[in-house]
C-alpha cells in the first residue's frame, strides 16, 4: 500500500490500525492504482439524482439528512431524519441487515453535529446531538451502555424526488461516550476500525496466491 499511495509504511501501518485516516492526496492515488476499482467498490457513493442536485443546486430539490441506530439489545432500531416537522417514511436499501428494501418510519428530530476532529494517533471523530428523543429510546441506550459492543449508526441521505432509496450510504459508525440528559441524546461517532474487515469486499479473501501483485 505504501508504494501505491507514496506514503510511508508507518502511515499505513496507522490506517490499517484505525490510529489515522489517509489524506485526500494518499485517496487519490489508491484509487488511480491498479487496484482502484477494488478500493471504489468498498465506498458509498453518491447517486446521479444527488450529485446533478448538488451540482445544479435547483430550488426543488431537498436533501433529507437520517441517522439509524441499532444495538443487538433493541427490539428495533430507531431511525430519526433531521430538521423536518412530521415524521417521514424512507425506504432501506436492499441487502441491509434490517428490513431490506422496505419503506420505513423515520422520526423527525433536530440533530447537530460538528465538524470532525483530527487527533494524532485517533480516527476522525465527530460530536453529535439528537434533541426530541422518544421516551422509549432512553431506558434502551442506557441499557447497552452497560454492554461492551458499541452503538451502530447508519448515515443514509435521501433526495426528495425519490424516497424509496437512499441517494447517498449507508455510512457505518460507531457511537461512544454517549451521554442522554432528559429528551436529548448526545455522543461522538467515529468510522469503525477497518482492521476489522476484510478489505476490499468483506465477503471474499484477498491473498497473494490468487492476487500475486498485492503488496503489503
Amino acid at each position: 500500500m505504501h508504494v501505491r499511495t507514496g506514503r510511508s509504511e508507518r502511515d499505513c501501518y496507522r490506517w490499517k490500525t484505525g490510529k489515522a485516516a489517509p489524506d485526500f492526496e494518499a485517496v487519490d492515488r489508491l484509487i488511480n492504482s491498479d487496484i482502484g476499482d477494488l478500493v471504489l467498490l468498498t465506498m458509498p457513493t453518491h447517486s446521479e439524482a444527488l450529485l446533478e442536485a448538488y451540482a445544479s443546486c435547483r430550488p426543488s430539490a431537498r436533501v433529507y439528512y437520517t441517522l439509524e441506530i441499532w444495538h443487538s439489545s433493541f427490539d428495533v432500531p430507531a431511525r430519526v431524519v433531521a430538521n423536518v416537522g412530521d415524521d417521514m417514511a424512507f425506504g432501506i436499501e436492499l441487502g441491509a441487515a434490517r428490513n431490506s428494501g422496505q419503506m420505513v418510519n423515520f422520526v423527525a428530530c433536530p440533530l447537530e453535529a460538528g465538524y470532525p476532529e483530527q487527533k494524532d494517533g485517533q480516527p476522525p471523530s465527530v460530536t453529535i446531538k439528537i434533541d426530541n428523543v422518544n421516551r422509549e429510546l432512553i431506558p434502551k441506550i442506557r441499557a447497552a451502555q452497560s454492554n461492551r459492543e458499541y452503538i451502530q449508526v447508519l448515515y443514509r441521505e435521501y433526495l426528495n424526488s425519490d424516497l424509496t432509496e437512499p441517494a447517498y450510504g449507508p455510512v457505518e459508525f460507531e457511537l461512544r461516550n454517549v451521554q442522554a440528559v432528559a429528551t436529548s441524546l448526545s455522543g461522538t461517532v467515529m468510522v469503525r476500525n477497518l482492521q476489522n474487515k476484510r478489505f476490499p469486499r468483506i465477503t471474499r479473501n484477498y491473498d497473494y496466491v490468487q492476487f500475486p501483485s498485492l503488496l503489503p
